[in-house]
């Protein structure tokens, strides 16, 4: 293959340091065989070397790798294209329009999509895989915690007559990634210092794929403890069942507490009445006598409840295998899907 030299070609280019705009040399082939060989090994009609070292050959934008990146992150932040646009172009010193952040955005995800199936595809086919024995366990001090939760949002895409969707998220992080410390009043506090976060639109089934990369990526397999907190959803036990057999799975004590308080207010009635029984319900939970709660909520476990109030008979028989929370707290693990909860913000 024979190239000849055009000479020097100016090309713009957007960057995290402004708008750059440059010389290069460009090479084009000479002869119809040379089109024809340059076109099928590069599906190109010319080249430029400086192009190809810089790495800035096949972008689908005249905006560099890191740019985009950047562009992406911002779209994701902000409340609307036009107003990443608008921060870009102060921040960078640059004049993008909101159909390029928007183009970016999508092209940016795509490609993270991809290398997140490709990772969750990994992860799946690894699960069954045996232990490397050589490879150390963790210590059973430092616990593997998965949190799961779904939350609804609007896409604003109509797809089957209607534009919400549940987006699936999973949280992971070990014992070691969180902070502890007192308070002035001598209260226990703790801040999780490190974790990671994975969220799907879409079946639990190929949710599972990407919370098992997700998990893969903390070494799940040689976890000496994994605990698994949740709201106690019908997917998240199928999951957990699936994914992480021997886990301790924790029923997140404040929506517990949030279905005593609305069944309380609806059998009692009275005010001062539905506070005494909702504390003694709290403090027996909190206590581990779930038997004694089953025996006190028996009488109205066939109850026809209001729309809005779960029947809690039937809520604590079918959850009390993840109820041991005196246990739980006695050996210092989270009983609270906090931050499960806050990461829906980011869907």
């Amino acid at each position: 293959m024979i190239l000849g030299n055009k000479g020097r070609v100016k090309r713009e280019i957007l960057t995290v340091y402004g708008e750059l705009t440059f010389k290069r040399t460009l090479l084009v082939p000479n002869g119809v065989k040379s089109v024809e060989n340059l076109k099928t090994l590069q599906s190109e009609k010319s080249v430029c070397p400086l192009d190809a070292f810089l790495g800035i050959n096949n972008i689908p934008f005249k905006i560099t790798p890191r740019m985009m990146v950047a562009i992406a992150k911002e779209a994701v932040r902000a409340s609307s294209y036009e107003r990443a646009a608008s921060v870009i172009n102060e921040h960078y010193g640059v004049m993008i329009s909101t159909t390029t952040v928007r183009s970016v955005t999508d092209y940016v995800g795509g490609v993270v999509y991809s290398d997140d199936c490709m990772r969750a595809d990994e992860a799946l086919a690894r699960a069954d895989e045996k232990i490397d024995r050589r490879k150390k366990r963790r210590s059973r001090e430092d616990v593997l915690y998965v949190e799961m939760d779904g939350a609804m949002f609007n896409t604003r895409v109509q797809v089957e007559g209607t534009s919400w969707a549940e987006c699936k998220i999973g949280i992971a992080f070990h014992s070691s990634d969180i902070k502890e410390w007192k308070t002035r009043k001598g209260e226990t506090r703790r801040r999780i210092l490190k974790k990671r976060i994975v969220g799907y639109i879409g079946n639990y089934k190929v949710f599972k794929k990407h919370m098992l990369a997700l998990a893969d990526r903390y070494d799940y397999r040689y976890s000496s403890q994994i605990v698994v907190i949740s709201d106690g959803a019908d997917w998240i036990h199928t999951l957990t069942e699936e994914l992480f057999p021997q886990a301790i799975h924790i029923l997140d004590l404040s929506h517990v507490k949030e279905h005593v308080g609305s069944f309380g207010k609806w059998i009692c009635g009275d005010e001062q009445e539905a506070e005494k029984w909702i504390g003694r319900m709290n403090k027996l939970i909190e206590n581990s006598k779930i038997d004694k709660v089953l025996k006190i909520l028996e009488p109205y476990k066939d109850a026809k409840c209001p729309a809005n109030v779960l029947n809690l008979y039937t809520y604590v028989y079918n959850h009390r295998r993840c109820m041991d929370y005196k246990r739980y707290i006695e050996a210092g693990y989270f009983i609270g899907s906090g931050a499960s909860e806050s990461a829906n913000k980011y869907t």
